[in-house]
Formats: structure tokens, C-alpha cells, sequence
């Protein structure tokens, strides 16, 4: 078991008390550099599993879920030569949550997140002038969400922010992405177009974004929280560390180490903890997944081979929350043994002596940060144009690495563009998701069970050379992933995460699934760098707004095969579009069809345990199951290429008179995890659709703000060349 394993890594932390000798030895060297420490405290502030924290002011889920626990302090910790402490209240909110402190690079400015009162308020981001203590509010706006703000050296912001309006796939909860503004909360617009939670960014030594991404595109859900970077203007926002792996699940609180090369410091957890977990330092010079670049801290210890078991957050023992590396062996960190009740704000070393420096017998003292300035790293240029409406990918050689290993080169003749479309709100839930990655409700759903997580549309395909490079231009902020494809219009393998380019944005990748640590191959300039980008080509007349089964895949039903196989003819299964069947829930509102061709009662016996395969399989179909592991999987495990229906077609007697056109519609359903829905709407009741439209409303009225700050940036820009 994994608590076993978990727990065997744990040594007691060393409370070094009063003895001034081992003060001495610990804080002497740091003691300048921690003089003053900002920080928050609070008793809990928590969710169900590692984010859920927004507490919105109009948040339609269950109180129980909302995560409002009130009564706060904004503090300032006075650290003294003779090792004794100050503490100053720089604001209290007994009725709201201050969270999220964060420090202007000259050490002037206090950023923090506050919301004052549960349902007549929402976090919106302040800034405190650290010497005159004087507050103004920077975001406003009631039924939004902004918290975890982070200065960019320039004085811009990035922060999350729920102004996304969009909710977890697997649960109630509203979701947040990352957005940015300037020191004003001027020209905010949203930088990441993320499937559900996007968490906790901060700035590298060298200008770079840190964050927390949270993805499960046709893979589970627990799987995995990881960790992601970016520039600071959005672009090149790419994979760090964990995106294919079972461990670590969740990666929390993660800040770079000064000096260290690229190391980052970070907490370990669960999917369902409660924002905290075991301290860890993970160097993406020597892995980019699992355990093997993983360090566990206090004391240090290498990570060995952890079971999969996604919540490993909740074994006993001692837990840390929000570390401060002042270096590799160095930290402030918020710090609890596991028979207490709340969290101490203690200096550590790595092999676990700590300094108590604020603790209350009542609250928590969680996130320190420095008061002082530091040195601001140089930002890189933006290429950024919001005047262009698309964004370029460039592949070298889609041959190169472990994702079509093994396949011939001139297989794959297209790449298929596919946009994720995310709800905007929860109405209704299906009997759930089964699978080896285990399961969860799936809420406002597409499909029936074990389908499709969300709505997706084909923007259209791109041509891959006979050297397997590749380059198109795609929609810009909007969020894609990309399918091979073979001659016969099958999927030979899938992307089960996403990209999203800026306008303007050129990104360029080596192959498929290469390893981050692979270098172009040296080689003559390929085809798609002499040929350019090229537009995507229509698939067929699918509509690129959504992939809906009725109007996609129903037509051919009726006019190929609704004669024979209806409802009353008794010929092996009902093909007709007839909906909503009493009693059946994971069917309400989809076409009869739909429900007999993805019937789960069909399903072969073992495929939805926990321990099951990759792949769903019926009479007729086999797809890629959502709940597919983390890890990558080879080529044409599953999916249209794997389906009984095509070969059941080739061999109907009477033959069926069905074209080329068709069969590849019919395919390209499949390889997207047999949807029934191209848009969260399409087989809603009127009563629903109603309760619907209310977040939507919400959304584009963000969206119409949203445009006109761009449009003032963009004015800002002309002035400004």
C-alpha cells in the first residue's frame, strides 16, 4: 500500500526549541535575508481536492462545497539579531479571507487577495504600500473570483481568476484560469484557455511562469495535477514536469530555488488533499516524469517508486503547505506535526531542524514571503500581436519519439485539429466514467458513460509530408490537441492533453511525445519550414462549432440503414434517431441509435473495473476510455481503428452503398470518444437549456469586457511604439 510506502519516508522533523546554539547555527547565516516575513493567517481554507477554493459569491453548488471558512489576518513577522520576533496585524478581516500574499520585486508593494464577506463580495486582488500601509483595490467585479496574484517584474499581474466561467468536468465546482493585467488591473485578458483548474503562478529566476495545470483530456481525472511554465505573455506554455506520470499526482505551491539551476521546490499531494502534502524538490534537468527527478525534503530523501494510488495526500504524518526556498536547503515554510492542529510558520533546513518563528494556538499561519526587494529577472520579449486572430505550429518529424513508435514512416498523412469546448455550467451528470485511471462523475455531460469528458469540434486537418514534418496555423486562444492520421482515415494516436497558442504565437515541437531532453535532429531543412504554414483543410462539411452526432452522424444512419435496422423490422439494432427512453438516464435526450451502438451493457466484462484496459468495446465500437492511465500509450491501442462496425459494413448482405465521405465521419466520431453532443446544450429540456444560458449569459458578457480591453491595449501599444 502507499501509505506504507509514505510514511516510511517520514523522519521526525527536529524543533530545535530554545536552544539558542542550534538558532545560532540555522538562522545566522539567513538571518538579514528573512528580517521581515509577510504572511496570512487562517484556519482552513480548502476544497475537496487541491483547488476548490474560489468560494464565489453566486456559486450554485452546495455551501459544502464552496470552501468558505472566514477570519483572517494579513501579518507582518519582525525577525530580531537576537533571534526573537515581532509580530504586527497589517489587516484583519474576521468576517472574510485574506489569502495569497505575494512581493513587489523592489520589496515596496504587498499584493494579496480579499474577500470580505461570503455571498456580497468575491476575492478581488489589493495591493498594500508596505511603508504607509495605505490599500487599494485593483479587480473588481461581483460573481468573479481573482486570488493568487503574482508581480511580474515589470508591474503587471498574473493571477486566476474564475472570469473563464466554466466548471470542473467531474464535479460542481466553478473552475479558474490564469489571467494578467497591469499594476492597475488595466487590459486583463485571460492567457490560459484551460479544460478546468489552472493554479498558483510565480516567476523564475529567469522570467518564466510556474504553475499548477490540471488535465485529463480522454485520460482519468485524477491524473495528473502537474506542473506547467510559460512566458510571461502566455506564450510557449509547455509541460515542466509529471504530465504522463502517476507521481507525483498533484504538484502544489511549487516556487523555483534561487541558484539552483532550474530546481524547483514544491508540495506533494493527493487529488483530494486539503492544499497541503509532504515538501519535495523536483530537477527537471534529470526527468521530466515520475519519481526519478523527485527529492523529498526533511529529511532528504530519494523519491523510490510510488503505487497508484492518486490520493497519497491523506497517509498520517507531518504536512507542509507553501514553501519559501531561499535555497536547495533553506526554506520558510507553513509546517505541521500530526498531532497539531494548526500550522507553524517555521524556517527548515532540509533534513528537518526548524526554527518556530509565529505560530497562534487558534489559526494557522500559512504562507510566508519576504518583505524585501530581490533581484527582478530580465522578461523576454513578446511577439504577442492581438491584431492577428491565429497562431502557427510547426512539427519537424512526427516519427521522432515514443508516440508512434514502431509505426512506419509515410503512415500518418494528416493531422486532425480538434478544439475542446468547456461547459459553462453544471446540468445533469450521467452514471459516471469507469476505467484503469479509476472513476468520476462525469456533470453536464456529452455523452453517455464512459464517453467523451467534453464537446469537442474539428477545426479541420493539415498535411504531414512525406518526411513527417508538419505546419498550420490554428485559431489563436483556443485550446486543441491533435489526432495522426493514417490513409484509411484512422487514428493511429491521440494527443490527451491540449495547446493553445497567442495571437501571433509561432510554436515549434520536434515530433510526438518526444522527450524534452531530445535535440532536433540534424537534418536538411524539412518540407513544412520550406513550404510555410498552411491553412487547415475542412473536414468534409462538419460543421467546426461542435461534433454533434445528430447532425453528423444520425443522417447516415437514416439514409443507409434506418429501413433495415428500426424499431420494428427486428433486425439486430435500432438505428433510428427516436430519443429519450423512460428509465434509461445515461440516454435521456440522445438519439436511440446513439444509445444502442454505446450501450455500457454491451461492454465486455472487465473493461470499466478499476484494473480494466485502455479502451472501451461494444458489438460495435471500440474507443479510447476517458479513463485511460497517465501515462503514454502506444499507437492504435484503440478507437475506429480497433471498431467491429467497419468490417460489419464491409460485410452486410446486402451490401451497403456508403461512401468514403461517411465511413471517415463515422471514424472520426469514434476516435473522439463517440460523442452525442456538439454543443453542452443539444439534448437539454428547454427548463434546462434555461438554467444553462444563465452561466453563458455570464460568460460572454466577460468575454464582451474582455474585447474591449484588448482593444484599449492594442490602442495603448500604438501610442506607446
Amino acid at each position: 500500500m502507499l501509505v506504507a510506502i509514505f510514511e516510511g519516508l517520514i523522519a521526525q522533523p527536529i524543533d530545535i526549541g530554545e536552544d539558542k546554539g542550534v538558532k545560532a547555527q540555522l538562522l545566522d547565516p539567513w538571518l538579514s535575508a528573512i528580517r521581515q516575513i509577510v504572511f496570512v493567517k487562517h484556519s482552513r481554507q480548502r476544497g475537496e481536492h487541491y483547488a476548490y477554493t474560489e468560494a464565489l459569491s453566486d456559486a450554485y453548488a452546495s455551501d459544502k462545497w464552496r470552501a468558505w471558512y472566514p477570519g483572517s489576518e494579513l501579518c507582518l513577522l519582525t525577525v530580531n539579531n537576537d533571534y526573537t520576533t515581532r509580530l504586527e496585524t497589517l489587516l484583519s478581516s474576521p468576517d472574510g479571507m485574506i489569502r495569497d500574499p505575494d512581493v513587489s520585486f523592489d520589496g515596496k508593494k504587498i499584493l494579496f487577495a480579499w474577500k470580505k464577506s461570503d455571498r456580497n463580495h468575491d476575492y478581488h486582488l489589493f495591493e498594500m504600500d508596505a511603508e504607509s500601509r495605505e490599500i487599494r483595490q485593483i479587480t473588481f467585479g461581483l460573481g468573479h473570483a481573482d486570488f493568487e496574484g503574482c508581480y511580474l517584474p515589470n508591474g503587471d499581474i498574473i493571477f486566476s481568476s474564475t472570469r473563464n466561467v466554466s466548471t470542473v468536468d467531474c464535479w460542481k465546482q466553478e473552475s479558474c484560469n490564469l489571467f494578467i493585467c497591469d499594476k492597475d488591473g488595466k487590459y486583463m485578458r485571460r492567457l490560459g484557455f484551460d479544460q478546468v483548474h489552472t493554479n498558483y503562478p510565480t516567476v523564475t529566476p529567469d522570467g518564466r511562469i510556474l504553475y499548477t495545470r490540471w488535465e485529463y483530456n480522454d485520460r482519468g481525472q485524477y491524473w495528473p495535477q502537474n506542473l506547467f511554465h510559460m512566458k510571461p505573455d502566455g506564450t510557449a506554455q509547455t509541460a515542466l514536469y509529471g504530465n504522463n506520470s502517476w507521481f507525483p499526482t498533484s504538484m502544489l505551491h511549487s516556487r523555483a530555488i534561487p541558484n539552483s539551476n532550474g530546481k524547483v521546490m514544491f508540495i506533494a499531494a493527493g487529488h483530494g488533499t486539503p492544499q497541503s502534502g509532504r515538501l519535495a524538490i523536483v530537477d527537471p534537468n534529470i526527468a521530466s516524469e515520475e519519481e526519478e527527478g523527485v527529492i523529498f525534503l526533511a529529511p532528504a530523501k530519494q523519491a523510490e517508486k510510488q503505487s497508484k494510488e492518486p490520493n497519497f495526500g491523506f497517509p498520517r504524518g507531518d504536512r507542509w503547505r507553501y514553501p519559501y526556498p531561499l535555497d536547495e536547503s533553506n526554506f520558510l515554510v507553513s509546517f505541521k506535526q500530526e498531532s497539531q492542529a494548526h500550522y507553524n510558520l517555521v524556517f527548515m533546513n532540509a533534513q528537518g531542524q526548524y526554527v518556530v518563528l509565529a505560530s497562534d494556538p487558534n489559526t494557522s499561519c500559512n504562507h510566508p514571503v519576504l518583505l524585501a526587494s530581490r533581484p527582478a529577472p530580465k522578461l523576454p520579449a513578446s511577439f504577442v500581436d492581438y491584431r492577428k486572430n491565429t497562431g502557427v505550429f510547426t512539427m519537424e518529424n512526427i516519427y521522432h519519439g515514443p508516440g508512434l513508435a514502431k509505426v512506419p514512416k509515410g503512415t500518418i498523412k494528416k493531422l486532425r485539429v480538434v478544439a475542446l469546448k468547456y461547459r459553462a455550467a453544471v446540468v445533469g451528470n450521467n452514471n459516471g466514467n469507469r476505467g484503469p485511471a479509476g472513476g468520476g462523475g462525469v456533470f453536464t455531460p456529452v455523452g453517455a458513460s464512459n464517453t467523451s469528458w467534453d464537446a469537442k469540434a474539428i477545426l479541420g486537418e493539415a498535411e504531414v509530408y512525406n518526411d513527417g514534418s508538419a505546419s498550420f496555423e490554428v485559431p489563436a486562444r483556443t485550446p486543441v490537441y491533435f489526432q495522426a492520421i493514417d490513409e484509411n482515415g484512422r487514428v493511429a494516436q491521440t494527443m490527451r492533453s491540449w495547446s493553445t497558442l497567442q495571437p501571433g504565437e509561432i510554436f515549434s515541437c520536434i515530433g510526438c511525445h518526444e522527450s524534452k531532453f531530445d535535440a532536433p535532429p540534424v537534418t536538411a531543412l524539412s518540407i513544412a519550414s520550406q513550404k510555410g504554414p498552411q491553412s487547415l483543410s475542412p473536414f468534409y462539411n462538419v460543421p467546426t462549432d461542435g461534433f454533434s452526432y445528430p447532425k453528423v452522424i444520425q443522417p447516415i444512419w437514416n439514409k443507409r440503414c434506418v429501413s433495415c435496422h428500426n424499431a420494428t423490422t427486428n433486425n439486430g439494432i435500432d438505428l433510428s434517431e427516436n430519443p429519450r427512453i423512460t428509465g434509461e438516464r445515461d440516454s435521456l435526450g440522445y438519439a436511440r441509435s446513439y444509445y444502442n451502438l454505446v450501450n455500457r451493457d454491451q461492454v465486455t466484462a472487465g473493461h470499466l473495473d478499476f484494473d480494466g484496459r485502455n479502451d472501451v468495446t461494444t458489438k460495435y465500437l471500440n474507443w479510447l476510455s476517458p479513463q485511460s492511465i497517465p501515462t503514454l500509450l502506444p499507437p492504435y491501442l484503440a478507437g475506429s481503428s480497433k471498431s467491429p462496425i467497419f468490417k460489419m459494413i464491409e460485410d452486410h448482405n446486402p451490401p451497403v452503398d456508403i461512401t468514403q465521405e461517411e465511413l471517415d465521419k463515422i471514424a472520426a466520431w469514434i476516435d473522439l470518444l463517440v460523442p452525442h453532443d456538439g454543443e453542452y446544450t443539444e439534448s437539454m429540456s428547454d427548463e434546462d437549456k434555461a438554467l444553462y444560458q444563465v452561466k453563458m449569459d455570464k460568460r460572454r458578457a466577460w468575454e464582451a469586457e474582455e474585447k474591449a480591453n484588448i482593444e484599449a491595449l492594442i490602442r495603448w501599444s500604438d501610442l506607446n511604439k
